[in-house]
């Protein structure tokens, strides 16, 4: 049986998922999470990198919208469902965890598991089929499975607002077994302080803010042939960078000739939209720095092609 845990805080479980690979982290250790990649993952568990997901204003309502998403399918599919407020760790790989949404109970095939994502349509048209969600998500449904010891589950999309789509997902134990033989791998690389390799396309960001502070050494390179190579790649690109960013400035300019003052254009298989985005003149900061106002913008032009057509 599982462990299951009742965080007292919203603090309490953030530290808990600290201490495990969760089920939406598993993905990053086969190389299928769009979110995170292995290297990263190993500086978050290092403590090296945060791993708390700032919250956008479509995560916020993803979130509020679960509960009756979650009551709707249950009506239209006669099915009973539950919340799951707690946290749960797997009986033999303490350091596999999981969160849920919801559970199904009093089913005839035994409980369940409901898992609701909130997809805009085009990533749905794109990612999603009838029978099968995206391969993180896969995964991160066949951790859930692995740690509740529960034999299915529901993945639930809510798409578009307006267009519920659900897959039942069948546990299978040889993926299961799978995960927690990588999750354990993975541990005793943390436990070594042995990174995998980053992926320096994908990892770029991370390790940008991992060699955020300088030491102030002064390292001398002269006979490092392939740090040669590497700052002469960068120079190039930075030197295509700007070019290419004259260029975009000077086809904005040319097209505002050509349309003087219109906030949107409709042309052959693309649409412009660039209306005009008003200043603010900040916040007035009161009383002890009366007169002071503080984040002003100046007001701007729109600028956005939205391009339907092949080039």
């Amino acid at each position: 049986m599982p462990k299951i845990i009742n965080p007292a805080s919203r603090e309490d479980w953030l530290a808990l998922r600290r201490e495990d690979v969760t089920s939406t982290q598993s993905a990053a250790l086969f190389g299928l999470s769009p979110y995170c990649t292995e290297y990263e993952l190993y500086q978050q568990k290092l403590g090296a990198l945060t791993d708390e997901i700032q919250a956008n204003e479509r995560m916020t309502w993803g979130t509020r919208l679960q509960d009756a998403v979650a009551l709707g399918v249950a009506q239209d599919m006669g099915l009973r469902v539950r919340r799951i407020n707690t946290y749960w760790r797997h009986s033999e790989e303490p350091r596999m965890g999981a969160s849920f949404d919801f559970e199904v109970i009093d089913h005839a095939d035994g409980p369940g598991i409901m898992e609701i994502k909130c997809v805009d349509y085009g990533v749905f048209k794109d990612t999603w089929s009838d029978d099968e969600a995206p391969s993180h998500i896969e995964v991160q449904v066949q951790h859930q499975l692995e740690v509740a010891n529960r034999g299915w589950a529901l993945i639930v999309a809510l798409v578009g607002g307006n267009t519920v789509k659900t897959l039942r997902v069948e546990r299978d134990r040889e993926v299961g077994a799978g995960l927690r033989k990588a999750i354990a791998a993975f541990w005793a690389r943390v436990d070594a302080k042995s990174p995998p390799s980053p992926d320096y396309a994908r990892d770029a960001d991370a390790i940008k803010r991992l060699h955020s502070n300088g030491s102030g050494e002064v390292k001398v390179a002269k006979g490092d042939n392939y740090l040669h190579s590497l700052a002469l790649a960068y120079n190039a690109a930075a030197r295509m960078e700007k070019d290419a960013e004259a260029r975009k400035d000077a086809a904005r300019a040319e097209i505002l000739t050509l349309i003087g003052n219109a906030s949107k254009v409709i042309g052959n298989g693309w649409t412009l939209s660039c209306g005009e985005i008003k200043g603010s003149p900040g916040t007035l900061v009161v009383p002890e720095m009366i007169g002071t106002y503080v984040g002003a913008r100046a007001g701007y032009r729109n600028f956005r092609l939205n391009l339907n057509v092949k080039e």
